[in-house]
């Protein structure tokens, strides 16, 4: 698509225009009726024969948007791929020749398509971070498969990707943990943790002493005691093996896994440093750091007792990843209740003069809820992610026996399937939009589903197996409005993946699959209907050309659904 965007502004050049306004403007209709581009004429301004260019964008037009868009008609010729230009007032409408566009289309199909070809910077970026003393919980979903998706579209747009798995594992939840050791015994497994920190949790709300307790245990871990870090390293050891179970179901591949408890020793001294040079202050005994935006008030750096808090280890943490990784984006995928937190660390951190505080960036997602409620652990509501996965897979394995009896390996198919409900359900919508999960509406082979989407690529495979392949045939032969759909979205794509990794928003990339899915169902009922517009015709050459369609679509969903996380089913 990129090419035809150049010639769009070539004409836009040819008219007078500057070339910078007209790439910026250029873009695909929502309207597709209109065209297959068109160019917002608002930004144009003045020719540069006539007038000295004035600075993009401006708001103040010489030339008005509707004879800008007559003077860019006038100048088009079709050439270059275009084949026509019409002027609708401030707009002008391009329409594509249909055959060398399908052509450069599907020829660029392939196991790459969409991946960028210039090596970008580096991206660090921090998702899952669950607490160590309980297992995973529905409510660490979000995080993890948004930002395993993130990671996945960013390392394709050709940058350094670093995973970051940075666990909670050091105050006052783990000192409640210890409580609960203390009371109980030691825990074997991830189940039984977990029930210790439930009932030491409750123990601690009813009891302030025990309260008390906690916080001298998360000190005792700050100053390395030795009981203490036994403790944390046999908790820290059972948890990750609970989580990799559940990561590994869901696809999700931290490159380095952190935790809080390595920052200690550096937060204290951070305190210490900014409060010697003058950076810091002491206020009622607690050392504080001044954000740069008055609004957010301070970072408290140190309690009155000499503990740090998160807020000074995540300080240290990002100063420690600008030192290791030089990343070009940071990104911390968490929900909305630490929007504050992260506008003030982003705000410390400017404060202390790192200009790379720019780069940082909060990935805001909204609360995924059960039965319109959120889940957790500390009243004992919490909702195991393991046991949202089995669900999943139990009631996909209804649905694909329902649909197909006969299906050979019936359980990893139905295992993916389920899998690929529970990360849809996520990555499919807005990031900060909060998400109510209902098994009917997720599980659905009709909709914007993950299930779907999987059904419409083994939809695509069988087409390929029973045309014993993805053709060689004539592109110039795919005529119909429906096929010049499908190669309009199938070029789309590239754009799709580019937007949805700047900003940071992998639904983006999902609604056009779905859209891409959408229109492909419509090609093959049209085909059941009309046997002129069936795949596998009897016209050799057509079929050649209508198979390498069927193999664009079927590699192009095959790679968005990747990257989102999601397996491609070829059998359902």
């Amino acid at each position: 698509m990129d090419a035809f965007r150049e010639a769009v502004v070539r004409v836009a050049v040819k008219a007078g225009y500057d070339a910078e306004a007209a790439r910026e403007a250029v873009t695909v209709p929502k309207e597709r009726d209109r065209g297959d581009l068109t160019l917002p004429c608002f930004r144009l301004g003045k020719p540069p024969h006539d007038v000295a260019p004035l600075p993009l964008p401006c708001s103040r037009l010489v030339t008005p948007p509707p004879e800008a868009g007559k003077r860019v008609a006038e100048a088009s010729e079709a050439d270059a791929g275009l084949a026509s230009a019409e002027a609708a007032g401030p707009f002008v409408n391009f329409r594509l020749d249909r055959a060398g566009f399908t052509k450069r289309t599907l020829a660029a199909v392939g196991p790459d398509y969409g991946r960028a070809r210039e090596t970008r910077g580096s991206v660090v970026i921090d998702y899952g971070s669950p607490n160590i003393a309980k297992p995973l919980l529905f409510h660490h979903l979000r995080s993890a498969v948004i930002g395993q998706a993130l990671c996945n579209l960013h390392r394709w747009s050709g940058y350094e990707v670093t995973g970051l798995n940075y666990l909670g594992d050091v105050g006052t939840a783990f000192g409640k943990l210890m409580v609960g050791i203390e009371k109980h015994g030691e825990a074997g497994d991830a189940d039984t943790l977990n029930a210790r920190y439930v009932e030491a949790a409750r123990m601690c709300a009813d009891d302030p002493a025990l309260m008390d307790r906690a916080r001298e245990w998360a000190k005792r871990l700050e100053d390395d005691d030795p009981e203490a870090l036994r403790l944390w390293k046999r908790a820290r050891e059972i948890s990750l093996k609970g989580f990799a179970e559940v990561y590994d179901w869901l696809g999700i591949r931290h490159d380095v896994v952190d935790g809080e408890q390595m920052y200690v020793k550096r937060a204290a001294a951070l305190a210490d440093d900014l409060l010697d040079k003058g950076k810091a202050r002491v206020s009622e005994g607690a050392v504080v750091l001044d954000a740069s935006d008055e609004a957010l008030g301070v970072l408290l750096l140190k309690k009155s007792d000499g503990a740090t808090l998160y807020q000074t280890r995540d300080l240290a943490a990002a100063i420690d990843r600008w030192e290791r990784f030089r990343f070009e984006r940071m990104l911390y995928v968490t929900d909305i209740a630490q929007e504050h937190h992260f506008k003030q660390l982003f705000s410390g951190l400017s404060a202390l003069g790192f200009e790379w505080a720019a780069r940082c960036r909060h990935v805001i997602f909204g609360q995924v809820l059960m039965g319109g409620k959120r889940t957790a652990t500390r009243e004992g509501r919490g909702v195991l992610l393991h046991d949202v996965l089995e669900e999943g897979r139990r009631r996909a394995l209804e649905v694909v026996e329902q649909k197909n009896p006969d299906l050979d390996d019936k359980e990893r198919i139905a295992r993916s399937v389920g899998a690929a409900a529970v990360i849809f359900s996520d990555v499919g919508y807005p990031v900060r939009k909060n998400i109510n999960f209902d098994w009917e509406e997720i599980l659905s082979f009709d909709g914007r589903t993950g299930p779907y989407l999987q059904y419409v690529h083994a939809s695509a495979s069988s087409i390929l197996r029973k045309g014993e392949g993805s053709g060689d045939g004539d592109p110039g032969l795919l005529e119909h409005d429906l096929e010049w759909d499908l190669v309009r979205r199938i070029a789309e794509f590239p754009d799709a993946v580019a937007r949805a990794c700047e900003e940071c928003e992998p639904s983006l990339l999902a609604g056009h699959l779905y859209e891409l899915g959408r229109e492909f169902r419509s090609y093959h009922t049209a085909g059941a209907r009309d046997p002129g517009l069936r795949v596998l015709t009897e016209d050799s050459g057509l079929r050649a050309a209508r198979l390498g369609l069927v193999g664009a679509v079927r590699q192009t969903l095959a790679t968005g659904l990747t990257l989102l996380g999601i397996e491609p089913l070829d059998v359902m």
